[in-house]
């Protein structure tokens, strides 16, 4: 991870305090010092569904570990005791509603090692910042909550990474008893940073972490000096957008809409299309002072299965076309272009944040199958724009090709509230799409198209469901259907992807039989 692919605020951090002001330096963990490796979420998912031997989707198994961890976090904040991780399992299991016996001492010895087989991700940020004042004889330490992953681990991992002796100590809310912001975690630190220095006053140790509640709020409350560590994106273009997020509960359109067109109803592609176009039409190409004589529209990233935004794309482009044919005598060439994807990951990054985002697709291979001329206006389309990491993988290319087109990045909506977490969209792909049966009046209908987001889906189904839905599309008269799923799955190589090569296997033998 680098500070030049992100922008972190530890600058502003060095211009806010002096130095000579402050004797002790305290790190929460998450998201400060280190974030978290999204392979680690996907290979404990796999994990837990092999122990576990149920049908579980990761999906499911996923879903479970962010609804305990969300109500244990809230529960944290209010001031209440900690939970130990091994209790945290246990509620994991119960919402599964796996009731069987399972050694829970076994489970954390084994998750403790697919984590530190899978690591955090130092920040280059606390890197550089640290090193800046390691020399200025001060103290430092770690204050940190903890939720499945003990304090115990993350001192492996910072032995491991030759890191613990950057910290005089360390403060783990399973350990202590107590989290950030409750008084009693802070006032341990307190004591602790008092045993290095004589005379400490509270004002001259600093809390620093990405948590405004709990990091920034809980140690001002303290007498501490506290910062907020931000983390933002560069981006080099403007994201515009039809919609602008600013209320988790207050959406400017249907969240079960747009649910169904994640999951391929393309009825919902042509609207949102129309839509998009319209709102380019006024806001940009009747603005400009001469229109383009050579415009590239490009969909989302895709390999060989289109994306929804594919689809609204299309429309978009098809309403581009009838506009030109009948506003413009003048010779407009108008192109549909693709950027070709080689996908890295399996993993469902709507429920990631910001960074591990990025630190997902950023190793993903993006090319232009269909090269802009020189001249071309670039207008590159999706659907909404979360983070805008898609965006900065773009650019980046854009950079690294010496293509300097002029360009618009066009989005139906985008997240415009630093408040609202990333895994919001999670909350929006499945706000209609979250039973095999809701899947199934989708694909069943005259206007389904083949996402990649249902050929994932399908593919992590369980064995129940996937065996639901082939039975359905058979007595439906669709079982051609099944045939195009399968081929367009091996095309695009999931073939060769592990968790899929069960399901691949089931459907080719509903094929072939």
């Amino acid at each position: 991870m680098s500070t030049n692919e992100h922008i972190e605020n530890w600058n502003e951090l060095t211009s806010s305090f002096e130095s000579s002001t402050i004797k002790h330096y305290s790190f929460d963990f998450w998201n400060t010092i280190a974030y978290s490796n999204p392979i680690f979420k996907q290979k404990r998912a796999e994990y837990f569904r092999s122990t576990l031997n149920q049908n579980y989707t990761l999906q499911e198994i996923n879903n479970a570990f962010e609804k305990i961890g969300r109500a244990f976090n809230i529960l944290l904040e209010t001031g209440a005791l900690t939970t130990a991780p091994g209790v945290l399992y246990q509620q994991i299991l119960n919402e599964l509603k796996y009731y069987h016996f399972i050694d829970i001492n076994r489970l954390l010895e084994d998750i403790e090692s697919i984590f530190l087989q899978h690591p955090p991700i130092i920040s280059e940020g606390f890197t550089n910042y640290y090193n800046s004042i390691s020399s200025i004889g001060s103290t430092f330490s770690i204050t940190s909550n903890t939720a499945f992953i003990s304090g115990e681990i993350i001192r492996k991992y910072l032995r491991q990474k030759d890191l613990i002796d950057n910290f005089q100590f360390c403060l783990f809310s399973d350990e202590v008893g107590y989290g950030k912001p409750s008084s009693q975690i802070f006032g341990q630190l307190f004591l602790k940073a008092k045993s290095y220095h004589t005379n400490l006053l509270s004002d001259q140790i600093i809390h620093i972490g990405d948590n405004k509640l709990t990091d920034y709020m809980g140690a001002k409350k303290f007498g501490f000096e506290a910062f907020h560590i931000t983390t933002q994106y560069s981006y080099t273009l403007p994201r515009y957008s039809v919609h602008s997020i600013k209320d988790m509960d207050i959406l400017p359109f249907s969240s079960e809409e747009y649910s169904r067109f994640k999951f391929g109803d393309f009825s919902i592609a042509e609207k949102y299309g129309i839509e998009l176009f319209e709102y380019f039409k006024t806001f940009h190409l009747l603005k400009f002072d001469e229109i383009p004589s050579s415009i590239i529209v490009y969909s989302s990233p895709y390999s060989t299965i289109p994306t929804s935004s594919y689809y609204m794309t299309q429309v978009f482009v098809k309403s581009f076309e009838n506009f030109i044919q009948s506003k413009y005598n003048q010779n407009i060439e108008l192109k549909f272009g693709k950027i070709k994807r080689c996908q890295t990951y399996t993993e469902d990054y709507g429920a990631m944040t910001a960074i591990q985002r990025y630190d997902l697709i950023k190793n993903d291979t993006y090319i232009f199958a269909d090269l802009p001329d020189t001249k071309s206006l670039c207008v590159f389309i999706d659907d909404v724009s979360i983070t805008g990491s898609h965006q900065f993988v773009i650019e980046n290319m854009m950079t690294k090709n010496k293509h300097t087109n002029k360009s618009i990045f066009l989005y139906y909506a985008k997240l415009d509230n630093s408040k609202i977490p990333a895994s919001f969209e999670n909350v929006i792909n499945f706000a209609y799409v979250n039973s095999i049966d809701k899947l199934l009046n989708i694909i069943i209908s005259e206007n389904f198209k083949i996402t990649t987001r249902t050929i994932k889906f399908i593919l992590s189904m369980s064995d129940l469901d996937l065996d639901y839905l082939i039975k359905t599309l058979v007595s439906k008269n669709q079982s051609d259907l099944l045939i195009n799923i399968h081929k367009v799955a091996v095309e695009n190589g999931y073939n060769d992807i592990d968790l899929y090569k069960k399901n691949l296997n089931i459907l080719n033998f509903q094929i072939v039989s």
